[in-house]
């Protein structure tokens, strides 16, 4: 049976270039931060640009974990997109909400996991319907 190694384990492993390569710290043993916010919907236009919590700095990894939390919408299989832009699908695809409360689970695809911020970013939530109801988000980010 072989042994194989991933990209970081390989740096890890190499004595010869440690010092040369070490690992990126906001790949192992960096900071983790963590933002939260919630708003509460109340017959909220669809097309409405919902930023929640704090900028997401530059160069940051939105880390697997985090969610947006939200009560039953209404608008029976309605949706909303979650992104760093209005109407921005980047962090979770258009999911719909609108038929029981639930969680949405943000930048948990191989396509977006580990990618960083190119600048530091909002947190857009946009509605495709009229909604009522409880939004919360809770969001993980690693840095250096």
């Amino acid at each position: 049976m072989a042994t194989v190694y991933g990209v970081n384990a390989t740096l890890n492993n190499n004595t010869s270039t440690r010092h040369q390569s070490a690992l990126p710290v906001d790949e192992q043993g960096g900071r983790i931060r963590w933002i939260t916010d919630s708003y509460e919907c109340v017959a909220t236009a669809s097309g409405t640009d919902i930023i929640l919590g704090g900028k997401v700095p530059k160069d940051a990894q939105i880390l697997p974990g985090s969610y947006l939390y939200h009560d039953d919408m209404g608008a029976g299989g309605g949706t909303l997109s979650v992104g760093t832009s209005v109407a921005g699908v980047d962090l979770a695809a258009l999911e719909d909400v609108g038929t029981a409360a639930g969680n949405v689970q943000l930048n948990h695809t191989i396509d977006l996991f580990g990618t960083k911020t190119s600048a530091a970013v909002n947190v857009h939530v946009t509605p495709t319907f009229e909604m009522t109801g409880t939004i919360r988000l809770s969001l993980l980010y690693a840095m250096a």
